[in-house]
Protein backbone atom coordinates (compact mmCIF):
# COMPACT_ATOMS: atom_id res chain seq x y z
CA UNK A 1 0.00 0.00 0.00
CA UNK A 2 2.61 2.45 0.65
CA UNK A 3 3.59 3.29 -2.88
CA UNK A 4 -0.31 4.77 -3.01
CA UNK A 5 1.26 7.46 -0.85
CA UNK A 6 2.94 10.11 -2.68
CA UNK A 7 4.62 12.52 -1.11
CA UNK A 8 6.28 12.78 2.80
CA UNK A 9 4.96 10.84 5.40
CA UNK A 10 4.84 12.17 8.88
CA UNK A 11 5.45 10.28 12.42
CA UNK A 12 4.45 11.32 15.45
CA UNK A 13 5.29 10.14 19.09
CA UNK A 14 4.89 11.77 22.60
CA UNK A 15 8.29 10.21 23.99
CA UNK A 16 11.65 10.57 22.87
CA UNK A 17 11.75 6.68 23.27
CA UNK A 18 9.04 6.52 20.77
CA UNK A 19 10.68 8.28 17.97
CA UNK A 20 14.26 8.36 19.06
CA UNK A 21 15.24 5.18 16.88
CA UNK A 22 13.26 6.51 13.75
CA UNK A 23 15.06 10.42 14.07
CA UNK A 24 18.52 8.40 14.46
CA UNK A 25 17.76 6.59 11.05
CA UNK A 26 16.91 9.65 8.89
CA UNK A 27 19.99 10.65 6.43
CA UNK A 28 20.00 13.89 5.10
CA UNK A 29 18.30 15.00 8.21
CA UNK A 30 17.24 18.63 8.88
CA UNK A 31 15.65 20.54 12.11
CA UNK A 32 13.16 23.27 12.43
CA UNK A 33 11.43 24.27 15.46
CA UNK A 34 7.90 25.03 15.55
CA UNK A 35 5.69 26.03 18.60
CA UNK A 36 8.07 24.45 20.95
CA UNK A 37 8.14 20.95 18.95
CA UNK A 38 11.35 20.23 17.06
CA UNK A 39 10.88 18.59 13.57
CA UNK A 40 13.77 16.09 11.53
CA UNK A 41 12.75 15.89 7.69
CA UNK A 42 14.63 13.90 5.80
CA UNK A 43 15.21 10.08 4.30
CA UNK A 44 13.70 7.16 6.67
CA UNK A 45 14.04 3.98 5.09
CA UNK A 46 14.01 5.20 1.54
CA UNK A 47 11.07 7.69 1.65
CA UNK A 48 10.94 11.07 2.37
CA UNK A 49 9.79 11.76 6.32
CA UNK A 50 9.23 14.10 9.07
CA UNK A 51 9.35 12.61 12.50
CA UNK A 52 8.45 15.13 15.87
CA UNK A 53 8.30 14.30 19.42
CA UNK A 54 4.90 16.17 20.54
CA UNK A 55 4.55 15.54 24.32
CA UNK A 56 2.32 14.29 26.31
CA UNK A 57 -1.19 14.53 25.68
CA UNK A 58 -4.08 15.71 23.27
CA UNK A 59 -3.44 19.02 23.26
CA UNK A 60 0.43 18.74 22.45
CA UNK A 61 -0.48 16.16 20.01
CA UNK A 62 -3.09 18.31 18.00
CA UNK A 63 -0.84 21.06 18.05
CA UNK A 64 1.98 19.48 16.38
CA UNK A 65 -0.22 16.99 13.46
CA UNK A 66 -0.91 20.72 12.36
CA UNK A 67 2.30 22.12 12.43
CA UNK A 68 3.42 18.89 10.62
CA UNK A 69 0.22 19.58 8.18
CA UNK A 70 1.29 22.94 7.27
CA UNK A 71 4.58 23.07 7.20
CA UNK A 72 5.49 19.62 5.68
CA UNK A 73 2.63 18.91 3.73
CA UNK A 74 2.52 15.57 4.98
CA UNK A 75 0.99 12.90 2.93
CA UNK A 76 -0.01 10.51 5.63
CA UNK A 77 0.05 10.54 9.21
CA UNK A 78 1.42 7.76 11.56
CA UNK A 79 1.00 7.86 15.30
CA UNK A 80 3.39 5.30 16.75
CA UNK A 81 4.22 4.60 20.69
CA UNK A 82 3.15 2.83 23.40
CA UNK A 83 -0.76 2.15 25.33
CA UNK A 84 -2.04 0.33 28.22
CA UNK A 85 -3.99 -2.73 27.14
CA UNK A 86 -7.71 -2.32 27.48
CA UNK A 87 -9.10 -5.39 25.50
CA UNK A 88 -8.97 -8.74 27.21
CA UNK A 89 -5.70 -11.20 25.91
CA UNK A 90 -3.05 -8.63 25.13
CA UNK A 91 0.04 -8.76 26.71
CA UNK A 92 2.84 -6.49 26.85
CA UNK A 93 4.87 -6.56 23.73
CA UNK A 94 1.65 -6.77 21.75
CA UNK A 95 0.90 -4.86 19.45
CA UNK A 96 -2.36 -2.93 18.06
CA UNK A 97 -3.49 -1.30 15.24
CA UNK A 98 -6.03 1.45 15.42
CA UNK A 99 -8.79 1.13 12.90
CA UNK A 100 -10.13 3.85 14.33
CA UNK A 101 -9.90 6.21 17.56
CA UNK A 102 -12.71 7.59 20.02
CA UNK A 103 -12.18 10.48 23.11
CA UNK A 104 -12.82 8.11 25.92
CA UNK A 105 -12.44 12.02 28.60
CA UNK A 106 -14.67 14.15 26.18
CA UNK A 107 -18.09 14.57 27.95
CA UNK A 108 -20.92 16.60 27.53
CA UNK A 109 -23.46 14.10 28.77
CA UNK A 110 -24.97 16.90 30.63
CA UNK A 111 -26.80 17.96 27.49
CA UNK A 112 -27.95 14.00 26.48
CA UNK A 113 -25.33 12.72 24.98
CA UNK A 114 -23.34 9.76 25.22
CA UNK A 115 -20.08 10.45 26.76
CA UNK A 116 -17.16 10.15 23.82
CA UNK A 117 -19.64 12.44 21.61
CA UNK A 118 -17.90 15.21 20.22
CA UNK A 119 -20.30 16.55 17.59
CA UNK A 120 -17.91 16.34 14.99
CA UNK A 121 -17.97 15.48 11.18
CA UNK A 122 -20.68 15.11 8.92
CA UNK A 123 -22.52 12.02 10.36
CA UNK A 124 -22.59 13.47 14.09
CA UNK A 125 -24.68 11.17 16.08
CA UNK A 126 -25.14 12.44 19.40
CA UNK A 127 -26.63 8.84 20.37
CA UNK A 128 -22.74 7.34 19.34
CA UNK A 129 -19.28 8.20 20.71
CA UNK A 130 -17.57 10.01 17.75
CA UNK A 131 -15.42 7.73 16.08
CA UNK A 132 -12.27 8.49 13.94
CA UNK A 133 -11.61 6.04 11.34
CA UNK A 134 -7.99 5.35 10.37
CA UNK A 135 -6.94 4.59 6.78
CA UNK A 136 -8.12 1.00 5.90
CA UNK A 137 -5.22 0.65 3.51
CA UNK A 138 -2.75 1.98 6.13
CA UNK A 139 -4.20 -0.35 9.08
CA UNK A 140 -3.92 -3.23 6.62
CA UNK A 141 -0.34 -2.39 5.49
CA UNK A 142 0.81 -1.78 9.55
CA UNK A 143 -0.83 -5.20 10.16
CA UNK A 144 1.18 -7.28 7.92
CA UNK A 145 4.34 -5.09 8.77
CA UNK A 146 3.89 -6.00 12.31
CA UNK A 147 3.14 -9.55 11.95
CA UNK A 148 5.99 -9.71 10.07
CA UNK A 149 8.31 -8.33 12.81
CA UNK A 150 6.29 -9.98 15.44
CA UNK A 151 4.21 -12.79 13.91
CA UNK A 152 0.35 -12.97 14.16
CA UNK A 153 -0.44 -13.76 17.46
CA UNK A 154 0.79 -10.55 18.98
CA UNK A 155 -0.71 -8.26 16.42
CA UNK A 156 -4.22 -7.27 17.13
CA UNK A 157 -6.54 -4.61 14.93
CA UNK A 158 -9.23 -2.49 17.16
CA UNK A 159 -9.70 0.68 18.83
CA UNK A 160 -7.41 3.08 20.63
CA UNK A 161 -9.24 5.20 23.18
CA UNK A 162 -7.36 8.25 24.12
CA UNK A 163 -7.64 11.18 26.76
CA UNK A 164 -5.50 13.67 29.15
CA UNK A 165 -5.43 10.70 31.89
CA UNK A 166 -2.58 7.41 32.24
CA UNK A 167 -5.12 4.99 32.64
CA UNK A 168 -3.79 3.04 36.20
CA UNK A 169 -7.61 2.16 37.46
CA UNK A 170 -9.48 -0.71 37.49
CA UNK A 171 -12.85 0.55 37.11
CA UNK A 172 -11.53 2.82 34.56
CA UNK A 173 -9.86 0.57 32.55
CA UNK A 174 -13.56 -1.83 32.46
CA UNK A 175 -15.38 1.60 31.16
CA UNK A 176 -13.34 2.43 28.79
CA UNK A 177 -13.72 -1.71 27.54
CA UNK A 178 -17.12 -1.92 28.13
CA UNK A 179 -18.39 1.89 26.46
CA UNK A 180 -15.70 2.09 23.65
CA UNK A 181 -15.05 -1.13 22.59
CA UNK A 182 -11.14 -0.46 22.88
CA UNK A 183 -8.39 -1.89 22.17
CA UNK A 184 -5.61 -0.10 23.99
CA UNK A 185 -5.84 3.67 25.62
CA UNK A 186 -3.33 6.21 25.10
CA UNK A 187 -3.11 10.07 25.42
CA UNK A 188 -2.45 11.38 22.49
CA UNK A 189 -3.51 8.96 19.03
CA UNK A 190 -7.37 10.17 18.69
CA UNK A 191 -6.59 13.80 18.56
CA UNK A 192 -4.08 13.32 15.67
CA UNK A 193 -6.97 11.22 14.35
CA UNK A 194 -8.94 14.28 14.49
CA UNK A 195 -6.48 16.81 13.28
CA UNK A 196 -6.23 14.01 10.28
CA UNK A 197 -9.72 14.04 9.46
CA UNK A 198 -10.21 17.55 9.42
CA UNK A 199 -7.49 18.02 6.93
CA UNK A 200 -8.65 15.11 4.76
CA UNK A 201 -5.01 13.17 5.52
CA UNK A 202 -5.17 9.54 6.18
CA UNK A 203 -3.81 8.31 9.37
CA UNK A 204 -2.91 5.53 11.40
CA UNK A 205 -2.26 4.38 14.61
CA UNK A 206 0.35 1.93 15.86
CA UNK A 207 1.01 1.36 19.70
CA UNK A 208 2.69 -1.09 21.23
CA UNK A 209 1.52 -2.65 25.25
CA UNK A 210 3.91 -1.55 27.64
CA UNK A 211 1.47 -2.00 30.58
CA UNK A 212 -2.57 -3.80 31.36
CA UNK A 213 -3.98 0.06 32.30
CA UNK A 214 -4.98 -1.31 35.80
CA UNK A 215 -3.84 -0.91 39.12
CA UNK A 216 -0.11 -1.89 38.57
CA UNK A 217 0.05 -0.35 35.52
CA UNK A 218 2.94 2.66 36.58
CA UNK A 219 4.97 -1.00 37.42
CA UNK A 220 4.61 -2.07 34.44
CA UNK A 221 4.75 0.58 32.15
CA UNK A 222 8.13 1.55 33.97
CA UNK A 223 9.79 -1.80 33.65
CA UNK A 224 8.33 -2.14 29.38
CA UNK A 225 8.05 1.50 28.33
CA UNK A 226 11.42 1.85 26.56
CA UNK A 227 11.20 -2.11 25.04
CA UNK A 228 7.52 -1.36 24.10
CA UNK A 229 8.16 1.77 22.13
CA UNK A 230 11.24 0.83 20.61
CA UNK A 231 8.66 -2.09 19.30
CA UNK A 232 6.42 0.06 17.98
CA UNK A 233 9.31 1.73 16.18
CA UNK A 234 10.53 -0.89 14.45
CA UNK A 235 7.46 -1.99 13.01
CA UNK A 236 6.54 1.94 11.62
CA UNK A 237 10.53 1.71 9.78
CA UNK A 238 9.37 -1.82 8.54
CA UNK A 239 6.43 -0.32 6.90
CA UNK A 240 8.55 2.79 5.53
CA UNK A 241 11.17 0.27 4.41
CA UNK A 242 8.46 -2.03 2.41
CA UNK A 243 7.01 1.35 1.15
CA UNK A 244 10.87 2.47 -0.34
CA UNK A 245 11.49 -1.10 -1.47
CA UNK A 246 11.89 -1.12 -5.27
Amino acid sequence: MGKEIQGTWGVIGALASEVGLLTSRLEGRSAVRLAGIDFYAGTLEGVPAVVAQCGVGKVCAALCAQAMIDRFGVAALVNTGVAGGIAAGLSVGDLVVGADAVQHDFDITAFGHVKGYMDFGPEADGSKPTRFAADPRLVAAFRDAAQAVLGAQRVRVGTIASGDVFVADDALKREIAQRFGASAAEMEGAAIAQVACANAVPFVIVRAISDLAGEAAHVSYDEFEKAAAESGARIVAEMLRRAGAV
